[in-house]
């Protein structure tokens, strides 16, 4: 069976007005689209792997490069937003689990976790991550 996903494309609607952030978030739709091409290119399941440890690497880095600056800028959703990482995290551990585990076929685990990474991410960046925006732009951070 033959998968066609499109590309994951930023646009300024993205933007979370932080530039560090933004440059970040556009590193981690690169990432995802690494994951779809190694799937689509129906690379093997060591490419796929190495290519899903990299976007768990680089959330990582960024979830806990976005911590620091709202803990250190003191956001009042502070513990609502960690929370929402620790969620996004647990899932994407929870597709390597089972894509390591060989339980079912590994391009289709690989097509759902780029449709619900894709998803979450998207959702993350729109609605907790632009909440943000304009508080840490208040306290000069741009």
């Amino acid at each position: 069976m033959d998968f066609v996903m499109p590309k994951l494309e930023w646009d300024e609607s993205y933007s979370v007005k932080v530039g560090e952030f933004n440059d970040q978030h556009k590193l981690l739709f690169d990432y995802i689209n690494d994951l779809r091409d190694s799937m689509m290119g129906k690379k093997g399941k060591d490419t796929v792997t190495k290519t899903l440890n990299n976007l768990l690497d680089y959330t990582n880095t960024h979830f806990f490069n976005e911590e620091i600056m709202l803990y250190k800028h003191e956001y009042p959703d502070y513990e609502k937003h960690k929370a929402a990482h620790d969620q996004f995290l647990s899932d994407i551990r929870g597709f390597y689990v089972r894509f390591h585990a060989g339980s079912a076929d590994s391009r289709l685990i690989s097509a759902e976790i780029i449709a619900v990474v894709t998803e979450l991410l998207q959702e993350h960046i729109l609605k907790a991550d632009k909440a943000y925006a304009a508080f840490l732009n208040s306290k000069g951070v741009k």
